[in-house]
This record gives C-alpha cells, structure tokens and sequence, in this order.
C-alpha cells in the first residue's frame, strides 16, 4: 500500500466517524438526505472518501444509496427494531455467560461507579451513554472483541431511538433497578441467574418497542 493509498484510508474513515456521530446525535434525522458535496466541503476533502465511509455506513445499515437521488440516513422500522433486539439478547447473554466467571473485582468495581452515575443521571442522553458503557464493562472481561462489538452496533444503532421515544422517569429507575440486580448476580458469580436477569431486561425492552410501533400507528422510526 502506498502512502497516497493509507492517506485515502485515514480520511474516508474521518468521513465514516464524522458521518456516523451526526446520525447518532440527531444531526442528521432517519430519512435525512446527506448530501455528499457539504461534508466534503465541511471536511476539506474531495468526494472519494465521502463515498467510500458512505459505502461502508450503507454496508452496516446505516445509510441508503439510490441511484440519482444520492444518499440517505435510512429509517428503522418496527421489524428493523425487534430483530436487531434479538440479535443484543443472543450476543450480549453469551457474553455475559463468558464473562462472569472472568470478572475482577475491579470489573465489578468499574461497573459499580457506572450504575451510581447512571442512577444519578438526569438527562436521556446522559442515560443513554451511561447504559452503553455499563453494559460493555460487564462484557469486557469475556475478551471477545468481535462479539461484543457486534453488539454495541445494535445498542448504538438504536440509541437515539430509545432516547426519543422510550426514555422516561419510569422507565430510568425500572432500567436502574435491573441493572443493580444483573450487578449483584456477577457480584455473586452467578452466572446462571445474572444472564437470566439480562436477558429478561433486554426482552422487557423489545416488548417496549413492539408496544411504542402497535400503540402510535408506526411503521418506521
């Protein structure tokens, strides 16, 4: 690989985070046009790594490409939703099944100061971020890189969805209150009940998201 070629590489991936971090923030809305010539602009760049980090966002589900209409943040729809749930409660127990018996006490203790700031937390965002980063401390320690961010794909890909529409007092102390169980449970080392306390944790949500879809009439996000 050339030089010129490894630069190429290193701006279409500053194209990829720039792009992605607008659609999780909001910036850039589900259905949003994204117009190719602004972010090249915004970027200095030309419009090859535009297209390249725009190939690979579409590649991940990101990002719709159409012919002569350009590119496009592509919408989450109710089926969208549930699946990529499925796909958090089969990764994300098996990760915690491998971890639990792996866990140090600095694991736990990491995990621990999360939860505190996560109940303390007042803001969807702030609980969102908070929530992502608990669940990945409890699956550090089964060192399985791919499947654990396989995972964090889905969490982050529904993020803002979750913030949006299922973020609520409620739902927050519920969410903190599981959490601090599933905490105790790989306190405790027990896996068997820790991985059947996520995994009811994660199928409460999905049963959210199915009801928010059945109750507002909506197909997509």
């Amino acid at each position: 690989m050339t030089a010129s070629d490894d630069s190429s590489l290193s701006t279409a991936e500053r194209a990829y985070e720039a792009i992605r971090q607008q659609i999780l923030s909001g910036e850039l809305q589900e259905g949003a046009p994204i117009r190719q010539d602004d972010i090249a602009a915004q970027m200095g760049v030309s419009k090859i790594p535009v297209r390249e980090a725009l190939m690979r966002l579409q590649s991940e589900g990101w990002v719709t490409l159409k012919r002569n209409a350009g590119a496009f943040v592509t919408p989450l729809t109710a089926s969208d939703c549930v699946e990529m749930l499925d796909l958090r409660i089969a990764l994300e127990c098996r990760a915690l099944e491998i971890a639990v018996p792996n866990m140090a006490p600095s694991d736990l203790a990491l995990a621990e100061q999360l939860l505190k700031r996560y109940e303390r937390a007042d803001s969807p965002q702030s609980w969102s971020d908070l929530n992502l980063a608990f669940h990945q401390a409890l699956y550090a320690p089964a060192n399985r890189p791919r499947l654990v961010a396989t995972a964090q794909a889905a969490q982050e890909r529904m993020g803002r969805f979750l913030r949006t529409h299922l973020s609520a007092v409620n739902d927050h102390q519920r969410s903190y209150d599981e959490h601090f169980a599933i905490h105790q449970a790989c306190a405790a080392g027990d896996t068997k009940t820790a991985v059947r306390l996520l995994r009811k944790h994660l199928e409460q949500t999905q049963r959210e998201v199915m009801a928010y879809f059945r109750l507002s009439g909506k197909t997509t996000v």
